[in-house]
């Protein structure tokens, strides 16, 4: 063979390969481009699917639900007008109580991608996981206090001569136990979460989506077989706003439902059912509070989660009350007629002022704080557009005398002929969007959970509280809700789950 025929299959070959080489690097280019195509459509169908899941969600919110659409995101911005065209298909389904199942499906190009949600509309807020919680200063001081179950609050909170805490222990700033201890498991530092974040606390301020769950839902107060409260009291000719109620065991104050009292509350006694009394004003605990049908225990002896899920499986049919008030709840005889010294204003009327700052919780030196202009957005924390100041006697005061509040029992000219200073008893779950403050009697024990911006509970020898589990949110929310009693909310919606 020749020089130049050998030159000839040499380039040849050289050719074949380089042909070769190219034809499998341009298959590699074209099959990239083709799997980056698809991964842009799955990304592009992901996107458009969540926008589905929003729109389900805002329908929600507004009572606009429509159970099957088809739309597209028309109006988009620029960078997105390649999308405008393509369709989303939500269904929403109505699953009960509030409940609600989400299914949004988009397709772009041959990529496909489906979202399911489960939501709920006006879930009761996670405030309620605490049997104590508190906005601004949480405090135990004194070896006789006892808490059985999580405590928070959403400034510091601070712990002073050891009292017990069973269960954890959270707190917006620090937790300060004053270099003394706490007892029980809250003592562990594994159990303390100082720096948590806030939790909002529900406001209600505005009490109209209360009155339209009251009118709407048959809610009743009920004693001795007299209808006391249908539904809303105060919005009928005649009704005051201000009720009395007091309750024997033969005849217990029966709630049933939610029930709006458009001014102030005074209660005592025995009470009996399922719901939720909302003031529009204060309520006042005059004297002990006690289911009639409680639970055969406070609650479960042990915090194991098996333990727990047992007793209140075995007591979800008890009694289990709700009491929500819009400004304070007063707990004794504030007049000290009865029962001696009520003592509460000595430490309630340093609190309350709105001059919070950016943070919304005081004693943090954050901007804004004690700088004397009301900043509504965010130091407004009742929503009422004006700023509180520290509270006095006029906040704990009723509105009218006690003769003219309707049902007032026979025999009673002021406070102190229907109050005392000896409360050794509340069952129930007290939340107020300002102040919980009085005085106990000997040994006192709170069978629910206290809920309130301040605190000023002056006790003596012993204070108990035992957290009511029943209202928990692990029972209270979801498809496998146990017991709903409808207390307060701070958000519209809430995602409890979602799949592809």
């Amino acid at each position: 063979m020749n020089k130049r025929g050998f030159a000839l299959i040499v380039a040849m070959t050289f050719l074949a390969v380089l042909f070769m080489g190219g034809g499998s690097y341009l298959y590699m280019v074209t099959n990239e481009a083709k799997y980056t195509e698809r991964q842009i459509d799955t990304q592009k169908s992901f996107f458009l699917a969540e926008a589905g899941v929003e729109r389900a969600i805002w329908r929600v919110k507004n009572d606009s639900i429509i159970a099957s659409e088809i739309f597209q995101l028309k109006g988009a911005a620029t960078a997105a007008n390649y999308l405008e065209d393509e369709n989303i298909t939500v269904t929403i389904t109505n699953l009960g109580n509030n409940m609600y199942q989400v299914s949004s499906t988009s397709q772009v190009g041959n990529s496909t991608k489906t979202l399911n949600t489960t939501i709920q509309k006006n879930p009761p807020s996670k405030v309620f996981d605490y049997g104590y919680f508190i906005n601004n200063w949480g405090w135990f001081y004194g070896s006789g206090i006892t808490s059985r179950g999580d405590v928070r609050s959403n400034g510091r909170f601070d712990f002073r001569s050891r009292p017990r805490v069973e269960g954890d222990i959270y707190a917006g700033c620090e937790i300060d136990d004053g270099s003394q201890g706490i007892r029980g498991s809250g003592g562990d530092p594994s159990n303390q979460y100082p720096n948590s974040d806030t939790l909002d606390m529900p406001n209600l301020y505005d009490l109209s989506y209360y009155e339209n769950k009251a009118s709407s839902g048959n809610g009743s107060i009920v004693v001795d077989g007299v209808t006391m409260v249908d539904g809303v009291f105060g919005d009928d000719a005649g009704e005051t706003g201000n009720i009395a109620l007091v309750g024997t065991h033969s005849r217990p104050i029966e709630v049933t439902g939610t029930v709006v009292i458009r001014g102030d509350v005074v209660i005592k006694g025995v009470i009996q059912g399922q719901g939720s009394i909302y003031a529009g004003r204060n309520i006042y605990l005059a004297d002990d509070i006690q289911y009639r049908t409680a639970p055969s225990s406070p609650r479960p002896a042990s915090n194991n989660p098996d333990a727990v899920d047992n007793w209140v499986n075995a007591h979800k049919d008890k009694d289990l009350v709700g009491f929500a008030a819009t400004e304070n709840i007063v707990m004794g005889d504030y007049t000290s007629e009865t029962g001696g010294s009520w003592y509460s204003n000595s430490w309630l009327f340093g609190m309350g002022d709105e001059d919070v700052g950016e943070d919304g919780i005081p004693d943090t030196n954050d901007a804004h704080e004690n700088d004397g202009v009301f900043q509504s957005e965010y130091e407004d924390l009742d929503g009422d557009g004006v700023r509180d100041n520290n509270y006095n006697w006029s906040d704990v005061q009723t509105q009218v005398p006690i003769t003219e509040f309707a049902n007032c029992p026979a025999g009673v000219s002021d406070f102190g002929d229907i109050a005392d200073n000896n409360v050794n008893r509340l069952d129930g779950i007290f939340y107020t969007n300002h102040a919980f403050a009085g005085r106990t009697g000997y040994g006192a024990v709170v069978n629910g959970s206290i809920i309130s911006k301040d605190e000023a509970i002056i006790y003596r020898n012993t204070l108990t509280i035992n957290y009511d589990e029943r209202i928990n949110s692990r029972y209270t929310t979801g498809q496998n809700r146990i017991i709903e009693v409808d207390l307060p909310v701070s958000k519209k919606v809430e995602i409890i789950r979602w799949w592809e």
